[in-house]
């Protein structure tokens, strides 16, 4: 409902709450922005009021304070939140801002100017979100346990040095009188010798070669992840917005982000083709942290990639054989071809698949 922002169906929606601690499970709905959600009272930022206990697939192992800047949640993004009003008194109001401005590009924006937030060039014109009134009386009060969920943990290292290792490049190809399209371009080692448009990667002293083997979504399959085996994914983008990039059927741990500068030769998108240099170190002109925020520490099946950067995720798919998606979650973007299969299958298919 541009240019307000919609909450459960309404515009700007006072929520009358007790003096006592609020369980919130929060969803970014939007097709195409992000939030940076700020609980601002008397123009003050008191984000020490929330902490997070889950994400996108079920609860963190230990609860978090959310970034300083505020919640960033991208499209398809879950973030479930406790909120402590305990000690307010009854007329109390806290409003919740959005700091954000559309296309998002991972820039950061202090929390404690969040009343500054309205931006109209940066399609903000009205950064409320919603308003919280204290009422009634107060609740007992609750503690939160120090550990919630016991089901899950990182990957080992031994798992991890023996996963299998993708990797996909976010490019944004420039057309005449036409809109831009969007694609993630599935890269595999290029054998020495082979000539024509490469991409290469240098981390340190070493460098990767790799050609385009898809870059289309009627492309051929290139993704045959083996069930209950881990894969590490490493997702480069050579664009220069965040993109929220989406797993269908299982979660994935956020392993890395890492800073990167990529040089993209003239004329070097093609409609399947692409020539560029990437290298593992800062861009002079980067700005951005490049680093896991704590509320991203959980399962994840959404990840925002930010420009100048590479994110590595380590994904197991464990029950289910078939083909699935996995696409950037802005809906404009995934429109313009930033989608792509890949097919699950029990170990003692892939003799079949070579």
């Amino acid at each position: 409902m541009a240019p307000f922002t919609v909450v459960n169906g309404k515009v700007w929606p006072v929520l009358d709450v007790q003096p006592a601690t609020y369980r919130l499970r929060v969803i970014n709905g939007s097709n195409a922005r992000t939030y940076r959600l700020v609980l601002l009272r008397d123009g003050a930022p008191e984000l020490d009021r929330i902490t997070q206990i889950g994400t996108d697939h079920g609860l963190v192992r230990t609860p978090v304070r959310l970034p300083a800047d505020g919640l960033l949640l991208a499209p398809a993004e879950r973030a479930d939140l406790l909120v402590d009003f305990s000690d307010l008194a009854p007329g109390s109001e806290l409003t919740v801002l959005n700091t954000a401005a559309a296309p998002f590009n991972g820039a950061s924006f202090p929390a404690a100017d969040a009343e500054n937030a309205a931006d109209a060039e940066g399609l903000l014109p009205y950064p409320q979100v919603l308003r919280f009134r204290v009422g009634g009386e107060a609740a007992t009060p609750r503690s939160v346990p120090g550990e919630l969920a016991t089901d899950y943990g990182s990957p080992s290292a031994e798992a991890l040095a023996a996963a299998p290792r993708r990797a996909i490049a976010l490019v944004e190809r420039e057309l005449d009188d036409e809109p831009n399209m969007l694609t993630m371009r599935e890269l595999a080692i290029a054998p020495e010798g082979v000539d024509g448009p490469l991409v290469t990667v240098t981390d340190r002293d070493a460098t990767t070669r790799y050609r385009v083997v898809a870059a289309h979504f009627e492309d051929t399959t290139t993704f045959f992840p083996v069930l209950g085996e881990y894969e590490v994914w490493q997702l480069i983008n050579l664009t220069g917005d965040t993109h929220p990039i989406h797993l269908h059927l299982d979660p994935f741990q956020i392993l890395a982000r890492r800073p990167i500068r990529y040089d993209i030769a003239p004329d070097g998108i093609g409609e399947r083709d692409l020539a560029a240099t990437v290298k593992l170190k800062r861009d002079p002109d980067d700005e951005l942290d490049h680093a896991i925020d704590a509320n991203e520490r959980g399962l994840k099946d959404t990840v925002r990639v930010n420009p100048n950067e590479l994110v590595e995720i380590a994904v197991r798919f464990t029950t289910y054989s078939g083909r699935y998606m996995y696409h950037c979650h802005i809906l404009e973007h995934e429109d313009r071809d930033m989608m792509r299969p890949f097919v699950t299958m029990p170990a003692e298919l892939m003799p079949f698949m070579a």
